[in-house]
């Protein structure tokens, strides 16, 4: 190879390499609301699962806020802190915290639960992650890819 072979191939990689980080940035800054809100539904019970930390930064913690919807049975049998795990890269977290809303009632549970902040830094390396919550209509998995 010439001198301009070599310069040209260099330009190249190097526009190769731009154009990749500009498309890691561009997606990670237009999330859409369908990137973060993940639901599975079940025989009853239908769990949504909202990922948070992309459109709120300044929370530390890995934060979700979870509903779950029925029109039968009492959803307070459920001890959601032992039932749910976050996954990341072969890491499993269990949680922190559970902060209940005052709305919740037996056909209708949500609430912000909450993370070790190791996790969020996981995330943005490896950038795909599932929740997990066993036990209620057996094993919900819950996926994000950002």
């Amino acid at each position: 190879m010439d001198g301009k072979s070599i310069k040209l191939a260099a330009l190249l990689i190097l526009l190769g390499i731009i154009a990749v980080a500009y498309g890691y940035v561009s997606k990670k800054d237009k999330l859409s609301d369908e990137d973060l809100v993940k639901v599975s539904y079940g025989e009853s019970i239908q769990i949504t699962a909202v990922f948070l930390n992309p459109k709120y930064p300044e929370l530390k913690l890995t934060s979700f806020y979870l509903r779950l919807d029925t029109h039968s049975g009492d959803l307070y049998q459920y001890d959601l802190m032992n039932l749910t795990v976050l996954e990341v890269g072969g890491k499993r977290y269990s949680p922190l915290a559970w902060k209940e809303e005052g709305g919740s009632w037996g056909h209708h549970r949500m609430g912000i639960m909450e993370f070790p902040e190791e996790a969020i830094r996981d995330i943005k390396r490896l950038r795909t992650f599932r929740l997990v919550i066993s036990g209620i209509e057996g094993t919900r998995i819950l996926e994000w890819k950002v």
